[in-house]
């Protein structure tokens, strides 16, 4: 009996020292994987904390107001921003450094500056006015890009620029250059700004509005603050805006009514006079001769509809007009 009750004893002792190594054995597996949890994390926090550092934007043209307006959208969106201006030490440039923004001297027409200013930039947006020198400072733009790597360039050109349309100048040859470049590329083509219209205001409040197109003629314009939208919806949405070169607009309506819209806001009637073309023309600056008989002959065109389906926010001429005081304009 004692030899049997031995025997039960050892096995039983063999069954627990078994079951113990199997334990032991789980546990050794569970603490390496924590381990190597804690190591995989670890690296993970590592990287994240290099990669959760803003991208960082040139902005060329930064004090005017395309180049603001970008400034301002792009900060909203959480990038870095480093702007390019011919005076760091303008009221302009300054108001931007108090915005943490990273200005710095530079030209279009300085190749040196721009090849300075593209350091370590992935992303750039510029435009131009109507300078002497647009055509070779837009090249000399694409080639700093060119040779810093850039693998977006956002170009911000003109609806009356769109080749085989618009009309043939510096901003389409700057347009095309970007196409041949093999430069990763967003092309916008602004319409009228409604800023436009701040310079009108006086005439259009005492006398209303004159042209020389007909009441049923389209017309088509964006606010400036609305190609900063635009700007970053690319940089942020590479896949769906590189590659394209379009016309945007935040509104389109008719000639008549947009003569009815200032009426609404200014909460009397506006009167229309269309004038013949010789005429209107004759009342403007040689320089704008050309773009206005373009705006009779042809006129913007952009596809508003679709543009507002995907950004809804777009500003409306009305909502415009009612944001920048001329409803107080016509009392």
């Amino acid at each position: 009996m004692a030899a049997i009750l031995e025997k039960l004893l050892l096995t039983w002792i063999d069954t627990q020292a078994s079951r113990l190594q199997v334990m032991n054995l789980y546990v050794m597996n569970m603490k390496f994987r924590v381990w190597l949890l804690a190591i995989t994390a670890g690296l993970l926090m590592g990287a994240c904390s290099i990669t959760d550092e803003p991208e960082a934007v040139l902005v060329g043209g930064a004090t005017g107001r395309q180049g603001g307006a970008v400034v301002d959208e792009l900060l909203a969106r959480g990038y870095r921003v480093r702007a390019l201006t011919r005076n760091p030490q303008s009221d302009a440039a300054q108001s931007l450094g108090a915005k943490g923004v990273e200005v710095v001297a530079g030209d279009y027409g300085d190749r040196d500056s721009l090849d300075v200013a593209m350091r370590d930039i992935r992303k750039v947006f510029f435009y131009s006015g109507f300078s002497p020198n647009e055509l070779d400072e837009g090249l000399n733009v694409i080639a700093a890009a060119q040779a810093a790597g850039v693998r977006h360039l956002v170009y911000s050109s003109g609806a009356a620029a769109e080749p085989g349309k618009g009309i043939p100048g510096a901003k389409m040859e700057v347009e095309k250059a970007i196409l041949k470049s093999g430069l990763p590329y967003t092309v916008f083509r602004p319409v009228a700004f409604m800023e436009n219209f701040e310079t009108l205001k006086k005439s259009i409040v005492k006398s209303g509005v004159t042209d020389s197109r007909a009441p049923d003629r389209m017309l088509h314009f964006i606010a400036v603050r609305d190609i900063g939208l635009f700007v970053g919806e690319a940089f942020d949405k590479p896949a769906r805006w590189q590659g394209k070169a379009i016309n945007i607009a935040g509104d389109r309506m008719t000639v008549q009514q947009h003569v009815d819209i200032f009426s609404e806001v200014l909460g009397r009637p506006v009167p229309y006079r269309q004038l013949p073309l010789a005429e209107f023309l004759a009342a403007m600056p040689k320089p704008l001769r050309p773009l206005f008989r373009w705006y009779d002959e042809v006129g913007y065109t952009a596809d508003v509809e679709a543009l507002r389906r995907e950004l809804p926010q777009l500003t409306t001429l009305r909502e415009y007009l009612q944001s920048t005081g001329w409803s107080a304009a016509g009392i």
